[in-house]
């Protein structure tokens, strides 16, 4: 009897291992797929800053030339 008794603690300390192993392997690719989404936001991050940039650039121009416009119309 103690000879099943300790086969199946064998059994269960295997299963025990490898479920751990496989939960490693599993957060190991959590974490890479974590990393990468990452990545890709600090990409779209950075477009949308340097679109936002641009955008404000030709605001200012736009307002300037209107500007200028304003002050052309009013000295003639």
């Amino acid at each position: 009897m103690s000879d099943i008794k300790q086969k199946v603690e064998d059994a269960g300390h295997k299963v025990a291992e490898k479920a751990n192993e496989v939960g490693h392997a599993a957060a190991e690719k959590v974490r890479e797929a974590s990393n990468k989404a990452g990545e890709a936001a600090g990409r779209v991050g950075d477009w949308a800053k340097e679109k936002a940039h641009e955008t404000g650039n030709k605001l200012e121009e736009a307002g300037d030339a209107a500007k200028r416009k304003l002050d052309d119309a009013a000295n003639d």
